[in-house]
């Protein structure tokens, strides 16, 4: 057990002999282009400067996945950095720019919205503030589609229980959005489906009230006599 210490003493002495004889002899030129790659290179990963450039270059080349790792690093290092805002919007731009259709993934659409209302929280005297409302917007406004896309595929398969919950989302969580309205008509035809008479009754009278002129209102009001007649029975 004695015998250790001097183990690793001699082991220290002979990693250190390597350093010791080279700073004495003085840096070869290998030595010293060594030296300088490995400061450029420190200064690509922390310099705010280089990390952005490198950001925007890789935005530019639509590889959005690089560009928002860039841009994240580039906040984590300099979070006050006066482009600190510009990056934050690069994110949510660089996952706007990855959206597709919405019977594809919706992540994309989710943390592009994420990205965006951080802007508006963290940011909010910045130029990109305008913009990034605007693509909220349009970003809710998928997502909507979405939940609409999902319930009408359950309504068709009968599922009609997952089909109101798709439906209710919409009314709840994206009253002001353009499918409101066919969600409405498609809540009322899934609770009737599904035996929900008075639900049906209230959900159709809802669309009749808050769209008075809606593209549903024949059928949602032929569907209401019946579904009233029903009840007198």
């Amino acid at each position: 057990m004695k015998r250790l210490p001097i183990i690793v003493m001699l082991l220290t002495v002979f990693l250190a002999g390597p350093i010791f004889f080279n700073s004495c002899a003085g840096k070869t030129e290998s030595e010293t282009l060594s030296g300088d790659s490995l400061t450029n290179e420190l200064k690509e990963l922390y310099d705010a400067e280089a990390l952005l450039k490198k950001a925007d270059k890789l935005f530019k080349e639509k590889d959005f996945a690089g560009a928002i790792q860039e841009y994240r690093r580039f906040l984590e290092l300099h979070p006050l950095h006066k482009s600190a805002a510009h990056s934050q919007y690069r994110i949510g731009l660089s996952y706007f720019k990855q959206i597709r259709s919405i019977d594809r993934d919706i992540e994309p659409v989710q943390k592009a919205l994420s990205a965006f209302e951080t802007v508006l929280k963290d940011y909010s005297m910045s130029e990109f503030v305008k913009d990034a409302g605007d693509k909220i917007k349009v970003c809710r406004e998928k997502l909507a589609e979405r939940e609409f896309y999902v319930g009408n595929f359950y309504l068709k398969k009968e599922d009609y229980l997952a089909a109101v919950e798709r439906f209710r989302i919409i009314l709840t969580e994206y009253p002001d959005s353009a499918v409101s309205e066919k969600a409405f008509y498609h809540l009322g035809i899934a609770y009737n489906s599904n035996g929900k008479i008075e639900m049906a009754v209230e959900v159709l009278q809802g669309l009749l009230t808050r769209y008075p002129d809606s593209r549903y209102k024949e059928d949602a009001s032929e569907l209401l006599a019946r579904l009233n007649g029903h009840q007198g029975l």
